[in-house]
């Protein structure tokens, strides 16, 4: 018998070792399952935030564009407004006896400097096409009434091509942080 009593206590003793050993793996397991688990919710909270990041910024990046294009419509609009308004005041201008008056030299002078000092910050010192305004070619600080007048409307539409710019440019950052609050 006791050869029995010390088998059934062995077993029971194994049996007893194996219910500890599987209880705490069975702990492992879960406590790894639980932490997979918690990394899992993270990451797909970390995906949900970089899709509404990614979604905010295309939808910002159509709203540029639509602004630009929108500014850059309004340019052509108001260049083909200007270069009909060109056409009517040469019609006029050709049938006035002043026209070829020339505008005294120290006034003249200081226009050119002014055109050329703004041409020079806007873009390189190659402007490629100094007369852009279609007023003729002036001699060096000769400018003749008519020149003059043919340079208002140009650069009248330019201040206001530049100040629809501005705008828009204002509204699309008014926009962005509208959408950031």
């Amino acid at each position: 018998m006791s050869t029995s009593f010390s088998f059934r206590t062995m077993a029971i003793g194994l049996l007893l070792v194996a219910l500890i050993v599987a209880g705490r793996l069975a702990f492992y397991f879960h406590s790894n399952a639980v932490k997979a688990g918690e990394k899992v919710k993270q990451l797909q909270s970390d995906n949900t935030l970089q899709a509404k990041a990614i979604a905010t910024q295309a939808f910002q990046f159509q709203r540029a564009n639509e602004i630009s294009n929108a500014a850059i419509q309004y340019g052509i609009k108001t260049d083909a407004a200007t270069q009909g308004k060109e056409i009517e005041y040469r019609t006029i201008l050709k049938k006035q006896p002043t026209c070829d008056l020339a505008v005294p030299a120290a006034i003249a002078g200081g226009l050119l400097y002014y055109t050329h000092r703004l041409r020079s910050r806007a873009m390189s010192a190659d402007t490629g096409d100094a007369d852009a305004t279609g007023a003729g070619a002036t001699a060096s600080g000769t400018l003749t009434y008519c020149q003059a007048v043919l340079w208002i409307d140009p650069l009248l539409a330019a201040l206001d091509k530049a100040n629809n710019q501005l705008l828009e440019i204002r509204l699309l950052e008014a926009k962005r942080k509208q959408n950031t609050l």
